[in-house]
């Protein structure tokens, strides 16, 4: 009897990690449930001589609501301090669709409404204003191998508020477990380049 209750259990806890492994991502070890913390950088040009460096923290996070359908979020905020105190933040928030195309790669495609603000502060006297605008993206994840995952997309960003511009983005995974991984990505746009490295935890 006991030995019978104790191989009930170990297969029990076999079908749980099978079960939890499957969920951590797709057949192609790809997944679009996670979350992270990063630290981000922004290159911003002022004219054609003159850059300001930004540096600060971001975090994002997306869950797949569905098969081959996931929402995300965004949200990152910059300072320079070099002669006066500016703060840049971003806020994203979107939905997409992924397609496996490959046996180990998805085709993205996802739209995404966008709110940028800055505050700026000089000798106790601060500023603040935003802009809002809306974009559309489309690309591909891949898996290289086991460990290794990247993404290229192209973006056009448009709105009322935004220059409109279509910019590349480019992103890498490392996975140190099926749960946890480092990740990098950069975003190369006419004047203003932002680039980020972080932890993710994949659910």
């Amino acid at each position: 009897m006991k030995k019978t209750l104790l191989a009930a259990a170990v297969l029990a806890a076999a079908s749980f990690g099978a079960s939890a492994a499957e969920n951590t991502a797709n057949t192609n070890g790809i997944s679009y449930t996670y979350v992270e913390g990063d630290y981000v950088a922004r290159n911003m040009d002022v004219d054609m001589n003159t850059d300001i460096d930004f540096k600060g923290w971001g975090v994002k996070g997306s869950y797949e609501i569905a098969d081959q359908f996931h929402v995300f979020g965004a949200y990152n905020k910059t300072s320079n301090n070099d002669f006066i105190d500016i703060d840049l933040d971003e806020t994203q928030l979107g939905f997409g669709w992924h397609k496996s195309v490959a046996d180990n790669a998805d085709a993205i495609v996802e739209l995404s409404w966008l709110r940028q603000g800055v505050d700026v502060s000089l000798l106790g006297v601060s500023a603040d204003d935003h802009a809002d605008g809306y974009r559309a993206s489309a690309g591909f994840r891949g898996a290289f191998n086991e460990h290794v995952n990247g993404t290229f997309k192209v973006n056009y960003t448009d709105g009322s508020d935004f220059k409109s511009e279509f910019t590349p983005s480019f992103g890498v995974e490392v996975k140190f477990t099926p749960m946890f991984s480092a990740v990098a990505d950069a975003e190369v746009g006419n004047g203003n380049k932002m680039y980020s490295i972080g932890l993710r935890a994949n659910f």
